[in-house]
């Protein structure tokens, strides 16, 4: 069986709650945003997934993968942007996370997938999906005056840019097999849009060795 190796990259404005989904993912325990992000960590997670695949005959059989998933934890502040932007150029999967109850975060929204569109414009877009979250339901379900961004704004972001809409969350509250079954939906959203890298190179080299081998006549 062979190994598919992801690159998922966290970005948006500090305090979005980056740092609390990449503790969460990685440790089993949340823990809420305290001290920022300098630069970028990363944490390497694996998982195994069935995936529904279209065979011959247009039968869909569910297949088992592993995945190796490099997640990277990258610093909001402008400072650190030079830096973040070598990461995600080369990442095939980009949670963009804004703060449902703070508007200037999701006002960054915009700036954050022109700025990544802008930094891999020589990818295609099937080798990448951005995915943008917003983060901090459980406060406006304490109090819903909390709310500063509609649910409906987001999807039209997510319509203008062709991007995927991951929903409002609450990673405060969600339990840690919860946040790992959304994560599951997140990296077979870019599954089915990436597929397995590792298939692509093998069938380029082939072609290649195949082109080098003949000879015109």
């Amino acid at each position: 069986m062979s190994n598919i190796n992801y690159k998922f990259i966290l970005l948006g404005n500090p305090g979005v709650g980056k740092s609390s989904i990449f503790r969460y993912l990685s440790s089993g325990c949340f823990k809420a945003d305290t001290i920022s992000t300098i630069g970028v960590d990363k944490k390497t997670l694996y998982y195994s997934y069935e995936i529904e695949e279209l065979q011959k005959k247009k039968k869909i059989k569910r297949v088992k993968k592993d995945f190796t998933i490099s997640l990277f934890d990258t610093s909001g502040q402008e400072r650190y942007r030079a830096i973040t932007r070598n990461y995600y150029k080369s990442a095939e999967g980009i949670l963009l996370l804004y703060d449902i109850t703070n508007r200037s975060s999701f006002e960054s929204v915009e700036s954050w997938i022109e700025q990544i569109k802008s930094s891999i414009s020589g990818k295609l877009q099937s080798d990448y999906l951005i995915i943008l979250i917003g983060n901090k339901l459980d406060l406006v379900k304490e109090n819903i005056s909390e709310r500063k961004v509609t649910e409906k704004e987001a999807k039209d972001i997510c319509n203008k840019y062709d991007i995927i809409w991951g929903e409002e969350q609450s990673i405060k509250d969600i339990k840690f097999e919860e946040l790992n079954k959304l994560f599951e939906r997140y990296v077979k959203l870019v599954y089915n849009i990436v597929g397995d890298k590792n298939k692509k190179k093998q069938k380029e080299i082939k072609v290649d060795k195949y082109k080098k081998k003949r000879k015109c006549i």
